[in-house]
């Protein structure tokens, strides 16, 4: 794939890859909130035109794609730390973590004209913020120039069992076997499809989360984007990041 030289200007751009229920959700935006980076959880916009591909039947490689250049997504930051997804002026963060959502989006991300419809507005995304991205390419494709690369994972047993749980307290049913199967079927069509495949970028620093609880994931993450803002710089502070 063609890869758009977008310039990053004096910006830090933290591209965090990994397979779902790693964690990247919740360590990147509480990273984010910290030390006010712009965020973007990239599978938000897979998971939006996921969510118009079901609901508008688009059943044809060439209408999703088409559906992907004219999707009115947007990804707000609603403070305290909070993200929330919109098509149009309608929320949908919630919607998009439904399961069927999930597979719908993993299916027409194996498209190749349909990720390319939808780089721009990652590389763009954030303007002249230092900017975090999280999802399954942003290292090796959305971003192969980010000042740091980290591969977020953890054990399939450990990220089913996270899902059970997530689904659980939100008083919803969850099969332990059902999540697993589907959790290890998305892993093999991610990491197996020929555009943008999942796998860690050769210079990302690997963070497996299998033993460590959230704040201890937070705080190795934070560790790494502090030092490399301090590099690129910039000087950490409580919930501030400053130019030298």
């Amino acid at each position: 794939m063609e890869q758009e030289k977008i310039a990053k200007g004096n910006r830090v751009v933290i591209a965090v890859d990994g397979p779902a229920g790693a964690g990247k959700g919740a360590v990147c935006r509480a990273v984010a909130s910290q030390l006010q980076l712009a965020y973007l959880e990239t599978g938000a916009i897979y998971r939006a035109l996921g969510l118009l591909a079901l609901r508008e039947g688009l059943q044809e490689d060439a209408a999703v794609v088409a559906r992907a250049t004219s999707m009115p997504f947007t990804y707000r930051s609603m403070g305290n730390g909070q993200f929330a997804a919109y098509l149009a002026e309608e929320e949908v963060t919630a919607a998009l973590r439904a399961e069927a959502i999930g597979q719908s989006a993993s299916r027409i991300a194996a498209i190749p004209a349909v990720r390319q419809a939808l780089l721009a507005f990652q590389r763009h995304y954030g303007g002249v913020q230092h900017v975090i991205l999280d999802g399954r390419d942003v290292g090796t494709i959305v971003w192969p120039d980010a000042d740091l690369k980290i591969f977020l994972t953890a054990s399939l047993q450990e990220r089913a069992e996270r899902r059970v749980r997530e689904l659980q307290e939100t008083g919803k049913n969850a099969n332990f076997t059902e999540i697993y199967a589907a959790m290890a079927e998305r892993d093999q069509r991610d990491a197996g499809r020929s555009a943008a495949p999942l796998k860690p970028a050769a210079d990302a620093v690997l963070v497996d989360t299998t033993t460590l609880t959230l704040a201890e994931s937070i705080d190795r993450v934070l560790h790494l984007i502090k030092n490399t803002l301090n590099q690129a710089g910039f000087t950490c502070r409580e919930s501030l990041v400053e130019s030298r």
